[in-house]
């Protein structure tokens, strides 16, 4: 369609593009929504460069197993020339899949609140990769299939011949798999909005992102029409993975939201008004955080119990002096 987009005369490929807008756009929604919920947008910040790394990284080598069989690459590594890795393309659920586990595995380390955390991510994810999966429509990759029925044709969209856009069709109407791909990732994108403004620190957003994305990727791969995505028995690599991410969804939102109701409801609100610095203190002295003015009402108290107690004293003291003085001469009249 526009492989290339022309801004102030540079030719810079669309892909590209909407790929580095993606990362952006998700990297400031992560970030204000880690401020609002209270939490260090400097973890954030490193999160984020991890996921980045690792996301293209393993969108990367998704792509060239999927691509070629594995005595391809073990030739390629053999004779030195590394050819298959020469190739471009990515496979989202390769980066999706690495960059969570090592996103996963330093947030443990760091011992941040990954619930929280992942709360404040995951919604970023869909939005990110529907700006992504423009990218594809502009570029051509991931194309549909070639339309036929008055319902497809209603959609199609014709690449022009000569446009070098991947191995997509040009001068036909195919589906544009791309852009319906990109519509769901932002419903899916306003659900996870609208899911985490009660539950900021549930895990559980992280198993509806798994069974939700799991449909719609396994759903779109059927209006698909580019033959480099792995087919066996039937089923692209990505619906073979969409089944286990499925699965795992499923069961774990429903484990996650049985654990949730049995605890007791909390205001999230309050909790996330505590400052660290409070925290810290009071963990570290092992004293309860008490403001200052409870001390000083309390130190008040005090002061007036002792007033009031020093008179009381005083008086029970006089008064044996006192028989004692009035007495005495009661005994010498006698």
């Amino acid at each position: 369609m526009h492989p290339f987009i022309n801004i102030f005369g540079l030719k810079i490929p669309s892909y590209g593009l909407m790929m580095a807008i993606a990362f952006i756009a998700a990297i400031l929604i992560a970030y204000f929504r880690t401020k609002k919920a209270k939490l260090d947008p400097d973890k954030l910040m490193n999160v984020a460069i991890i996921a980045i790394i690792t996301g293209i990284a393993g969108s990367y080598l998704l792509y060239i197993f999927v691509t070629y069989s594995f005595k391809e690459i073990i030739a390629s590594i053999a004779n030195g020339s590394f050819s298959v890795f020469m190739s471009g393309g990515l496979v989202f659920y390769g980066g999706f899949i690495l960059a969570a586990l090592c996103c996963l595995l330093y947030m443990w380390k760091k011992k941040m609140n990954i619930p929280q955390y992942a709360a404040v991510i995951m919604p970023t994810i869909p939005l990110a990769h529907a700006i992504g999966r423009v990218g594809c429509f502009l570029a051509g990759c991931c194309y549909g299939k070639v339309c036929e029925t008055p319902f497809e044709m209603f959609f199609a969209v014709t690449y022009k011949a000569g446009v070098p856009v991947s191995d997509v069709p040009t001068g036909v109407p195919v589906f544009p798999v791309q852009l319906f791909e990109a519509f769901l990732n932002i419903i899916l994108f306003v659900i996870l909005i609208l899911y985490t403004r009660k539950r900021l620190k549930s895990f559980s957003v992280v198993f509806l992102y798994l069974f939700s994305y799991a449909i719609i990727r396994f759903t779109t791969e059927l209006f698909r029409a580019d033959e480099i995505r792995g087919i066996f028995l039937g089923f692209s690599t990505s619906q073979w993975i969409s089944f286990g991410l499925f699965a795992i969804g499923i069961v774990g939102f429903i484990l996650t939201r049985i654990k949730e109701k049995k605890q007791p409801p909390q205001d999230e609100d309050d909790m996330l008004d505590i400052p660290d610095e409070v925290i810290d203190v009071s963990a570290s002295e092992g004293q309860s955080a008490v403001p200052a003015e409870t001390e000083q009402a309390e130190t008040v108290i005090e002061e007036a119990a002792e007033d009031r107690a020093e008179p009381v004293i005083s008086e029970n003291t006089d008064e044996p002096d006192k028989k004692a003085q009035t007495e005495e001469p009661t005994s010498e009249k006698e």
